[in-house]
């Protein structure tokens, strides 16, 4: 369950951060309560999205290694 979980949540956090590369290569204005959004807030958010799928990816990886190192063990 823990690795679907985490399967999830990075492709979420993945398609959440193609969002911000398509801001990125097509400019877009976003208002906020009437203001316009400063770009590098949408660029560090995207950094960091990209930054927590990758990071969740690795960890649903060593989960599939652990499991399979406990059976081989037991």
């Amino acid at each position: 369950m823990q690795k679907t979980a985490l399967i999830t949540f990075g492709i979420v956090f993945f398609l959440l951060s193609i969002s911000y590369a398509i801001r990125w290569l097509s400019p877009v204005k976003i208002l906020v309560d009437g203001n316009v959004l400063p770009f590098i807030t949408s660029l560090s958010s995207g950094i960091i999205l990209a930054s927590l799928s990758i990071w969740i990816y690795i960890a649903a990886k060593k989960i599939k290694s652990n499991v399979i190192k406990n059976k081989d063990d037991a």
